[in-house]
């Protein structure tokens, strides 16, 4: 059975024009799941845990996500780019993949 997140890359397969825009505001635009914080405050940018972010700001160095292994293992993981304006619809899969590993790990739906 399709996800939220199996949702979101259909969208955005359909709309690549629309992955900047969802990744620059991922909560309120479609398909921005996918890019949200990898901590437990899901509010991406202003969180109140200082320094967390969503994968590609983990993968640039510039943040981290809500525990020590997860931030290492998204940082050592090239298939994330380190810039939102380089996600191509060929990266949207992993993205749902990581979405699914954080939100198992801290116990979110």
């Amino acid at each position: 059975m399709p996800d939220k997140y199996d949702e979101a890359i259909a969208y955005l397969t359909d709309n690549p024009d629309q992955i900047q825009k969802a990744w620059n505001d991922p909560l309120y635009e479609k398909g921005g799941c996918l890019f949200l914080n990898a901590g437990k405050d899901i509010i991406p940018h202003f969180t109140p845990r200082l320094g967390c972010g969503c994968l590609t700001q983990i993968r640039s160095g510039f943040y981290e996500a809500e525990t020590e292994d997860l931030t290492r293992e998204i940082r050592n993981d090239i298939r994330i780019p380190k810039h939102g304006k380089d996600i191509t619809v060929d990266h949207l899969p992993v993205f749902a993949g990581w979405r699914r590993r954080i939100d198992k790990e801290l116990g979110r739906e």
